[in-house]
């Protein structure tokens, strides 16, 4: 993966090169908020190392917070399409839709141009993403997935046809996280809950498929612009409900005792509600358009309404 991004910055740097020549004078960027109108040496050079650090940051996480809890064998594949009610499916397209669009804000940062940056940043996302099936190949109690590389490459396919299309999301990805929606009894169910998901709030967020929403968030605005406000979304999301297992309600637990919970019928969630678009609330601010970009990602806390459908 490091030998990825390697070549990815080294294209950058090649079409800083190329561009060069285009430069009749420097680029006026008078903040450091503000895109590059040019690609920009420096700026490629903070976006190669902030790109390796969060990539070693984040999978050092991963790995300490989840993956060294378990067993470990040879890598080897495991078919998942039925886990979870597709949770985890949803979790991987919207993980891979997440990293392209940051990654794609930090090229256009860089003065890199809408094409350019939109395919580079759909390649980085989905071999972002798909850098998991790694840890998971090599986990006794997962393996890598084939299923998993196609939803990180929905994802980032979602957000590079939107920026081919439009040089702008239109339909977002976004989440939410309530951890007392779908509370965890005391006894057998919030044990196993921990063992499931963890017993951090960091753990539970990266897990929690009965507590975690995941939404598609469009701003009809963008579409008609006549249609006010201007930063009103519609969203949709999709959350588990009951799930204590990957395909059924049934486990073993540490001491080898059996617990059949299938009386606990599993649901999936819709859930219809409104959102922001928080981007669109601070147009003529560049600070704080790119931090609202930045939180753009969450799903804004309005009242949803739910439909439960057994699964």
């Amino acid at each position: 993966m490091i030998i990825l991004l390697v070549i990815i910055i080294y294209i950058l740097y090649a079409d800083y090169v190329r561009d060069k020549a285009k430069q009749a004078k420097p680029s006026a960027v008078t903040s450091l908020m503000k895109s590059a109108n040019l690609p920009d040496r420096k700026r490629l050079y903070v976006l190669g190392f902030v790109i390796a650090g969060l990539y070693t940051i984040t999978f050092t996480w991963l790995n300490f917070a989840w993956y060294r809890l378990y067993k470990r064998n040879a890598f080897h594949w495991f078919d998942d399409r039925r886990e979870w009610n597709q949770m985890d499916k949803t979790g991987h397209i919207f993980g891979a839709y997440f990293e392209t669009v940051w990654a794609y804000e930090l090229l256009r940062w860089s003065g890199v141009d809408n094409k350019r940056a939109a395919i580079t940043a759909a390649f980085l996302g989905m071999s972002f993403h798909s850098s998991i099936e790694i840890w998971d190949g090599y986990s006794a109690k997962w393996g890598a997935s084939w299923s998993d590389l196609m939803a990180n490459f929905i994802g980032a396919s979602l957000a590079m046809t939107q920026y081919l299309l439009w040089e702008e999301q239109r339909i977002m990805c976004k989440y939410s996280y309530n951890g007392s929606e779908s509370p965890y009894p005391a006894g057998e169910l919030s044990e196993r809950a921990d063992n499931l998901f963890g017993k951090t709030f960091a753990e539970r967020l990266l897990k929690d498929y009965n507590n975690m929403t995941l939404w598609v968030s469009v701003n009809p605005s963008k579409f008609i612009p006549a249609i006010k406000p201007d930063w009103m979304c519609l969203a949709i999301g999709y959350k588990g409900e009951n799930l204590y297992g990957g395909f059924e309600n049934k486990w073993i637990d540490e001491k080898g005792k059996e617990h059949d919970r299938t009386d606990l019928i599993r649901y999936r969630v819709l859930k219809f509600s409104l959102d922001a678009d928080l981007p669109r609330l601070r147009k003529n601010d560049a600070t704080g358009k790119a931090a609202f970009k930045a939180l753009n990602l969450f799903k804004m806390p309005f009242p949803s309404y739910k439909i439960r459908m057994k699964g």
